[in-house]
């Protein structure tokens, strides 16, 4: 299975800049929110591991995400933007699934994804069809690609079990909050 978590996205077919950025349906849940504050340190090292690779990209998703708690419609009932604990716009958790080749229509094409697999004992492969690429996807493996620019995919495997957290960033959040691509 597959679950997305944002404190801020456009409502499905509503993404001009007029539009409200809303709580992900996933964000509120009491589930997620102590998901996200168990791993609230990890996403810290993930940040840090950001800030190393691409500064400038790290600096307009922190930029971003503290602009995002002004700019989101939220209700009494919604957990506070404020706990997101990424400088990612939004975070995957992608559970034994086959992910198809693709390349993902939400970013930009300078924003890196941060693409981290754990599990136990599988021997999942990544692979990037336009550098006719095939690397080894074990639990551990970090991987920042240019998710807009690069197809890749990630086929099936013949043992253990598998999980991805993909952090990516929305380039019309970042628009919407006035934050520049880097």
């Amino acid at each position: 299975g597959r679950v997305t978590v944002s404190p801020a996205y456009f409502m499905q077919g509503r993404e001009r800049l007029q539009d409200p950025l809303v709580i992900s349906a996933s964000y509120s849940s009491n589930s997620v929110q102590q998901w996200l504050k168990v791993i609230s340190g990890t996403e810290l090292f993930f940040n840090a591991i950001t800030a190393f690779i691409t500064p400038e990209l790290f600096e307009a998703g922190l930029a971003a995400a503290s602009k995002v708690l002004s700019a989101t419609l939220q209700s009494k009932k919604t957990a506070p933007t404020s706990q997101w604990p990424s400088v990612f716009s939004g975070l995957e958790l992608i559970v034994n699934r086959v992910t198809l080749g693709h390349r993902d229509a939400g970013g930009a094409s300078s924003h890196y994804d941060l693409l981290a697999s754990f599990g136990i004992g599988h021997n999942a492969t990544f692979r990037i069809e336009d550098l006719e690429a095939e690397l080894d996807y074990f639990p551990g493996t970090l991987v920042s690609i240019l998710g807009k620019i690069l197809e890749h995919s990630v086929g099936p495997w013949k043992i253990g079990e598998r999980f991805v957290l993909a952090h990516f960033m929305k380039d019309k959040v970042h628009d919407r909050v006035g934050v520049s691509k880097p």
